[in-house]
C-alpha cells in the first residue's frame, strides 16, 4: 500500500487526505469550543489560541478543495447545480442560521426574546461563510466553464481577497449596509453584533482551496494517455510532497513579512490629532493584523503541511479494525459540527446545569475542561461513526429522521416555558433583558432596574443560595464583575 502511493498512477475518485484533514479540524473544533466555554483565560497558552486559530480555516480550504471534484466531472462537464447541489447548501445554510436563531422554541421567539437576539440571528459564522463563498466559486465556475480556467480564477480570488480584506476593515465600513450582509464584508462592532468570519479574508481560504482541488484534479484525477490503460499525471506521494514544500514556502514567507506588513512604516499625526501608521490608526491595525495577505498565506501553509503529512502518514499507520472514527468525522462534518455545538451550549451551559455543576464560562482548571473534551468529542465521534452505519439502511436512516423531526417540532410547541415560568419565579437571574423582568421583580419587592437585570451582585447570590446552586468562588467573582460593569 505503501509503494502504491510513490508509483501508483491510478486517476484518483476520492481524496483521502482530504477527508482526514477535514476529521482532525472539525475534532480539534470540539476542543476549541470546550476551551473556550470553560477553561479560565489565564490558563490559556498562547501556543494553544495559534493552533485552535487554524482549525476553522483547514475547514473551510476543505470545503473548496471538495467543490472542485463534486463540480466538474473528469470528462470535464459540468454537474448540474439543481437539485443536489442547491439542496445540500441551502440545508447548510438553513442549519447555519438556526445555531443562531432567538431558539428553536417558540417561547425563545416571543416571551424569550430580545432585540440583541433578533441581531444574532444575521451574524456571520463559519457555516454561513462556507455557504456564502461556495455559491460565488460556483457562480464563477459555471460563467468560465471548465476547471483549469476555474482553477486558476479561483487562486486570483484568493489573492484578491487577502489583498483587499484589511481596507474593509476600517471603521465605518459597512455602516448602513443591510443587516444580513454586512457581516459579510468585516467582523466589526455594530450595535453588539460581530460577524466571526465575514468573507474579506476568510473566502481567501475556500478559494485557495478550490485552487488546489483544480490542481488535484489536473494532476491526479483526469486521465491522460492511452485510454486503455488510464492513468495520472502525477503519483499521490509526488502531489503530496508538492504541497508539502508548498505549505513550508507560504508557512516561511508569511511568518517573516506578517508583522512588516502592516506595522513598517513612520506613525504621522492627523490634522485632528490622531495618530496614524500607513493610514491607519493604532485601533484599526491591531484590528485587522489577521486578515493580512502574509497572515493568510502562514495559516495556509501550516495546513498544507498538515495535509501533506496526513497523506504521507496514513499509509503507514496500523490498521485498526473498525471503521475510522477521524474520516467518520470528515465525513460527517456538518453533524458533528451541530451537534457538538447544541451539546455545549443547549445543554450543558443551561442555567440548570450549570446551577447544579458550577461550569460557568472561564472558570474552570484544566482537569474540568480535559474531561469535558474527552466526553464531547468521544460522544460526538460515536454519533459520527453510528451515523456512518446508519446511511447504509436507507429506510432505517429515512425513519430516524423523521424522528427527529418530530421531536424538533413537539420541542418547538412545548420547550422554553419552564425557563419562562423560572425567570418569573427568579428574575435576579436573568441574563438578557427580557421585558417581563421588572414586572417579576416589583412581584418580589426587588427594586425595578433599566432593562429588568440585577445591578447588586448580593442580590443574584442571595437567590443562587436560596435554590441550592453551585457556585465556585471563580465563577461568583466573573458574575459579580459582569454585573457591576453593567
Amino acid at each position: 500500500m505503501t509503494s502504491g502511493l510513490w508509483t501508483d498512477l491510478s486517476p484518483s475518485r476520492r481524496c483521502q487526505w482530504v477527508d482526514l484533514l477535514r476529521g482532525l479540524a472539525v475534532i480539534v473544533m470540539i476542543e476549541v469550543h470546550v476551551v473556550n466555554t470553560w477553561l479560565r483565560l489565564d490558563l490559556r497558552p498562547q501556543w494553544l489560541n495559534y493552533v485552535n486559530g487554524l482549525v476553522a480555516p483547514s475547514f473551510l480550504l476543505c470545503a473548496g478543495f471538495a467543490l472542485v471534484l463534486s463540480t466538474f466531472k473528469i470528462d470535464g462537464i459540468l454537474r448540474p447545480f439543481w437539485p443536489d447541489t442547491a439542496k445540500r447548501l441551502g440545508f447548510i445554510l438553513l442549519c447555519a442560521y438556526l445555531l443562531h436563531a432567538p431558539g428553536l422554541t417558540l417561547a425563545e421567539w416571543t416571551v424569550l426574546g430580545t432585540p440583541a437576539k433578533m441581531r444574532e440571528f444575521f451574524k456571520i459564522d463559519v457555516l454561513q461563510c462556507t455557504v456564502y463563498s461556495l455559491l460565488l466559486l460556483q457562480a464563477i465556475a459555471r460563467t468560465l466553464g471548465t476547471a483549469r480556467r476555474f482553477t486558476l480564477a479561483a487562486l486570483a480570488l484568493a489573492l484578491f481577497v487577502a489583498l483587499v480584506s484589511p481596507t474593509l476593515w476600517i471603521k465605518g465600513v459597512g455602516e448602513g449596509v443591510w443587516l444580513p450582509l454586512r457581516g459579510l464584508l468585516n467582523g466589526n462592532d455594530h450595535h453588539g453584533l460581530k460577524a466571526l468570519f465575514p468573507l474579506f479574508p476568510w473566502l481567501a481560504f475556500v478559494s485557495f482551496g478550490a485552487f488546489l482541488g483544480g490542481a488535484y484534479r489536473f494532476l491526479r484525477a483526469e486521465v491522460v494517455g492511452d485510454p486503455g490503460q488510464p492513468r495520472a499525471r502525477w503519483t499521490e506521494a509526488r502531489f503530496l510532497l508538492s504541497l508539502l514544500g508548498l505549505g513550508a514556502v507560504l508557512m516561511l514567507w508569511g511568518s517573516l513579512r506578517k508583522h512588516g506588513w502592516i506595522w513598517e512604516g513612520t506613525w504621522k499625526q492627523s490634522a485632528g490629532g490622531t495618530w496614524m501608521l500607513n493610514g491607519y490608526t493604532w485601533s484599526e491595525l491591531t484590528t485587522f493584523h489577521n486578515t493580512t495577505l502574509p497572515s493568510v498565506a502562514e495559516r495556509l501553509g501550516w495546513i498544507c503541511m498538515g495535509g501533506a503529512f496526513l497523506g504521507l502518514l496514513d499509509p503507514l499507520r496500523p490498521k485498526l479494525p473498525g471503521p475510522n472514527p477521524v474520516e467518520a468525522a470528515g465525513r460527517e462534518s456538518l453533524l458533528l459540527y451541530m451537534l457538538h455545538l447544541n451539546l455545549i451550549y443547549g445543554v450543558l451551559m443551561t442555567s440548570f446545569v450549570v446551577g447544579r455543576t458550577g461550569w460557568d464560562w472561564n472558570t474552570q482548571g484544566w482537569a474540568v475542561t480535559a474531561l469535558l473534551t474527552a466526553a464531547i468529542m468521544g460522544f460526538s465521534l460515536w454519533a459520527g461513526v453510528a451515523w456512518q452505519r446508519m446511511r447504509l439502511t436507507h429506510d432505517r436512516m429515512r425513519a430516524w429522521q423523521r424522528a427527529g423531526l418530530a421531536v424538533l417540532a413537539i420541542n418547538f410547541i412545548a420547550g422554553g416555558w419552564l425557563t419562562f415560568r423560572f425567570l418569573l419565579q427568579s428574575p435576579e437571574l436573568a441574563r438578557e433583558p427580557y421585558p417581563f423582568l421588572n414586572s417579576a421583580r416589583e412581584r418580589k419587592g426587588l427594586k425595578a432596574t433599566v432593562d429588568g437585570l440585577p445591578r447588586d451582585p448580593e442580590e443574584v447570590f442571595r437567590e443562587e443560595e436560596r435554590l441550592g446552586r453551585v457556585v465556585t468562588p471563580e465563577a461568583r467573582a466573573k458574575r459579580a464583575e459582569q454585573i457591576r460593569n453593567r
